[in-house]
């Protein structure tokens, strides 16, 4: 009798009070998933067994695994083989997330400028110590399809800047520092919108970009951070002579 209940494994997860029922569930498999008990491709146990350890019911499991989905910690497959499995980090979740919250926040381009002068200012210095050859390539791919959009006429350059900066935050290989600048590219998009087509400030942008590039393949800190202090300055001073335009 005590050898066949030794081999009984103990259930992953406690059941919890009805009351905070799937906000619970959601607290125990985050917190497993943090503490490294379950890894990226691990298989949650079954609605059924989910529902036996909580001593819930398949609706609140489902809800709880709903929102897990939501913030990007699990996937939920169908058909033969599914479940619901812990998700790979990707960021992109996180990132929307910051992102709703500035545009709930009615964050301002002000705002906007603000932190990019701080942030991307420090990008930079990483970037010059850390970038890869994969990098460089990535953002060198981003200024080749903005300068050849701007020779065919191409009045769509937003997504090349954005992709160079984008592109530049991974290069300086912290994760926080990246989420960041991704959880205000909606907002650096809807602004370059508003702003373009202008031939000049495109021009303006693949040069600043190409002195960028060349100042972090060269692992020129310094320069790397004079040539984005510029570059942002000229985008300040572009959105403030936009705004003042709205005003009139």
């Amino acid at each position: 009798m005590g050898s066949w209940m030794s081999d009984v494994p103990a259930p992953l997860f406690r059941a919890v009070r009805a009351a905070r029922a799937s906000h619970d569930i959601v607290l125990q498999i985050r917190a497993h998933i943090f503490a490294g008990k379950l890894v990226p491709g691990d298989r949650l146990p079954s609605e059924k067994e989910l529902c036996e350890q909580f001593g819930l019911s398949r609706i609140t499991v489902r809800d709880a695994l709903r929102v897990l989905e939501s913030q990007g910690l699990i996937s939920i497959k169908v058909g033969a083989g599914g479940g619901a499995f812990v998700a790979d980090p990707n960021g992109a979740s996180a990132s929307d997330i910051l992102t709703d919250l500035l545009r709930l926040q009615r964050a301002t381009t002000k705002e906007l400028v603000e932190a990019r002068l701080v942030i991307e200012t420090s990008l930079v210095t990483f970037a010059a110590q850390r970038a890869t050859r994969a990098d460089l390539d990535a953002m060198q791919k981003a200024i080749a399809g903005a300068r050849t959009g701007r020779d065919n006429g191409d009045p769509h350059f937003t997504p090349h800047s954005v992709q160079f900066h984008i592109a530049l935050a991974k290069s300086s290989k912290n994760q926080v520092l990246f989420f960041t600048v991704n959880s205000f590219r909606s907002l650096f998009y809807d602004t370059l919108e508003r702003l373009l087509p202008d031939d000049r400030m495109a021009q303006r942008a693949i040069d600043d970009h190409q002195k960028i590039l060349d100042a972090i393949a060269a692992h020129d800190a310094e320069r790397a951070v004079q040539v984005m202090r510029d570059h942002l300055s000229y985008f300040e001073k572009r959105t403030e002579k936009e705004s003042a335009a709205k005003r009139r």
